[in-house]
């Protein structure tokens, strides 16, 4: 099992406030059977800037300490890039991470408004080979009101990861229900904890993965497929459904009849 996004590299974004508390984190995910981790602190202009050097060294620390402590989970590179009219310049600038050093880069994008250029960068993107993996889509106002919405970014190629604590309803009615729909059609590439500390976010999965299961019968055989893709750095299908325009959360669970 791998967990493809978590905030578990200390004093550089909002994640572990300590060592400590990474070390903690890595115990929790080894008791969820989580055998490797993409640290992927928080690239956002102006706001959390750490560099590649930085990273480098921070998950070089704790592949030792995880090592040491018998734990023998592996820590891979990435960042959680938000997404600004810099994203282009800052990735051909070297100055962002992809997840594993793929082709894979996992994109935040605004919770409460939809950028009109938003699409336009993801197009340059993948001219240029980039494939994003758009993270918590569940989570985004704009999706939650209109599910279609993610449409255009299917369009567009991208790939989709749903945090654990969506599914399990930790976040709230309406996103859990978000992320049911977006799973009842295979929207759903990754299942992450997208994990910030030892107690309230946490590299938690087991729980959500039962659910998905239970929502689509695929989904974690699917995501296990793409796991072993991204650590391989091989094609990833997209292999999803799009959202009609009316389509209602009860729509999922209807009688078959």
């Amino acid at each position: 099992m791998m967990d493809i996004h978590c905030h578990i590299l200390p004093l550089i974004d909002d994640g572990p406030d300590s060592i400590e508390t990474s070390i903690e984190m890595l115990k929790i995910a080894k008791r969820e059977g989580i055998e490797k981790i993409i640290a992927t602190p928080h690239y956002y202009k102006g706001v959390y800037e750490g560099d590649i050097n930085q990273i480098n060294s921070l998950t070089s620390n704790l592949n030792e300490i995880s090592k040491n402590l018998n734990l023998n989970i592996q820590i891979l590179k990435g960042q959680e890039v938000f997404l600004t009219r810099d994203l282009l310049r800052l990735f051909k600038n070297g100055t962002i991470l992809t997840l594993n050093s793929s082709k894979y880069m996992l994109i935040e994008l605004p919770f409460d408004i939809l950028p009109k250029y938003a699409l336009d960068i993801i197009y340059e993107l993948r001219i240029m080979g980039i494939i994003p993996v758009i993270a918590h889509p569940e989570r985004y106002s704009y999706v939650i009101e209109k599910p279609s919405t993610i449409n255009d970014f299917i369009d567009e190629g991208c790939l989709f990861q749903i945090n654990s604590s969506s599914i399990t309803g930790d976040f709230g009615r309406e996103i859990q229900r978000t992320s049911q729909i977006l799973i009842s059609h295979n929207i759903c590439h990754f299942i992450a904890s997208d994990a910030h500390s030892n107690t309230k976010r946490i590299p938690s999965l087991k729980k959500s993965f039962d659910i998905s299961q239970k929502i689509n019968s695929n989904i974690i055989k699917n995501v296990s497929n793409n796991e072993e893709m991204l650590t391989n750095k091989g094609q990833i299908l997209q292999d999803v459904k799009k959202i009609k325009e009316n389509f209602h959360i009860f729509n999922i669970f209807k009688p078959k009849w």
